[in-house]
């Protein structure tokens, strides 16, 4: 979020300078659509993390063959 806000900071000045509020500001469709993508972006990076962790558990523990496990980490 404070990435988009610094790199959107001349078009944020730009809204006030109009004479809008920045809660006016963030309700534009434009920008609105820009927050919800960051957000969103910022989940799929957030959940990506746990859920590579667990199935590279899930593939290293399985019952079987463990050697082929561990050769393919190594």
């Amino acid at each position: 979020m404070l990435a988009y806000a610094g790199a959107a900071l001349p078009l944020l000045l730009l809204f006030t300078e109009v004479g809008n509020s920045i809660a006016d500001v963030a309700t534009r469709e434009q920008v609105a659509v820009e927050i919800v993508r960051t957000l969103v972006g910022s989940i799929g990076l957030v959940a990506s993390v746990p859920i590579s962790t667990a199935l590279a558990a899930i593939v290293l523990t399985r019952e079987g063959d463990g050697d082929a496990a561990y050769a393919v980490a190594e």
